[in-house]
């Protein structure tokens, strides 16, 4: 306690021990040895008015606040120092001048060591040479001056050490935040990827079917006009489906890869698309992120075939191990592309690989043998 009021930061308490310290100071002093010569009393009245400096000096750490403890602490060591041999309260004063210097936290450092070194020179040429004290004294008060730094130096490195601590509590709370902020980024992003693919597989068929829908009925086949609508609605329907899981950002605990391929299939087909599927057995289930972002990545190949080679037929073939799958989309290459060719912003690819790459996967996207390819390998967990 005694420590911290010398040398921790001023608050009440501090500043009612210091206010103590100062009146013990004026009581040792008032049975000083000699007053005289005249140079003894203006160095006691000065370690009064640094007690009174430091006792009063601002709380705060700027810059004026810390000139005003160094002046006042300077005003001590001269004063007390100087005197230590003529006054009990200039011996205090000097003594508590070791004790706050050495803890100093002001920069440079070098300046609290320098002035706690002062004050214990002064001490000794007080004792030494005006008092005329004995060796044996002088150790006693050697000692007595290296406790109290010791103990100034332990609450310096102490306070140094809160203060680190204080600063790395700080930069966690901003790595922390900023961790957040990249985590909100990155799903923002996977959302958007997953709104973009269900908008252009959704919108893109039901264009599809309606320019069919609305070419039957000029031609006269209400009927399979009225089957093509039928077939937009179920594709609004897929598709709003869709939309809803990827707002809700749902997750389980696992989904059937298989399933959802076989149902991404039915609905290129379902747009006048023909596919092939092979399905390996070991493909199965799969983490409900694996899931998706292999399920998206597929619906978006999808929608890049009936865009780019309407009418050619597509192969989609999937293996799986214990530990990934594989899957290729592939189809032959049109020389004419489709209403939708340039429909999209070309960042279908992009997000694929993105979303791919997010759960440890690839994607390789090229023309092989004649016919374009899309490879996806995915992590099964």
């Amino acid at each position: 306690m005694i420590v911290a009021t010398f040398t921790g930061a001023t608050t009440g308490l501090t500043r009612l021990f210091r206010l103590v310290g100062l009146i013990a100071v004026v009581l040792g002093s008032v049975d000083a040895v000699s007053w005289h010569p005249l140079w003894v009393s203006v160095l006691i009245v000065l370690s009064w008015i640094g007690w009174a400096g430091w006792l009063t000096a601002p709380a705060d750490a700027s810059n004026g606040a810390l000139s005003c403890e160094r002046i006042s602490l300077c005003a001590m060591a001269i004063g007390g120092g100087a005197t230590a041999a003529q006054s009990n309260g200039s011996m205090i004063t000097a003594l508590a001048t070791v004790l706050a210097a050495t803890a100093l936290l002001s920069k440079p450092a070098w300046f609290g060591y320098g002035l706690a070194a002062l004050t214990v020179v002064l001490m000794f040429v007080s004792s030494l040479v005006v008092a005329g004290e004995r060796p044996r004294s002088l150790l006693g008060l050697l000692t007595g001056v290296v406790v109290l730094a010791l103990m100034g130096w332990a609450r310096r490195q102490t306070r140094i050490a809160a203060e680190q601590n204080r600063l790395l509590v700080e930069q966690n709370r901003v790595i922390r935040a900023e961790r957040d902020r990249a985590a909100a980024m990155a799903e923002r992003g996977r959302i958007a990827r997953d709104i973009h693919d269900v908008l252009a597989h959704t919108l893109g068929g039901l264009v599809m079917q309606l320019d069919a829908a609305d070419a039957l009925l000029e031609a006269g086949a209400v009927e399979q006009a009225a089957e093509r609508v039928k077939a937009s609605h179920t594709l609004a329907v897929s598709g709003l489906a869709d939309a809803r899981r990827v707002v809700g950002a749902l997750r389980a605990e696992g989904s059937d890869l298989t399933t959802e391929l076989r149902r991404l299939a039915g609905e290129h087909r379902a747009t006048g698309g023909e596919v092939q599927v092979e399905i390996d057995a070991a493909t199965g289930r799969a983490s409900e992120q694996v899931e998706m972002a292999v399920s998206r990545a597929v619906q978006e190949a999808l929608t890049n075939a009936r865009k780019h080679a309407p009418g050619q037929p597509v192969t989609l073939t999937a293996q799986g191990s214990a530990t990934e799958v594989e899957l290729v989309i592939s189809n032959a290459l049109s020389a004419h592309g489709g209403s939708l060719r340039h429909s999209g912003s070309g960042a279908g690819l992009l997000g694929m690989s993105e979303r791919i790459a997010a759960i440890g996967g690839t994607v390789q996207a090229g023309r092989e043998e004649g016919r374009w390819a899309v490879r996806i390998r995915a992590p099964r967990r």
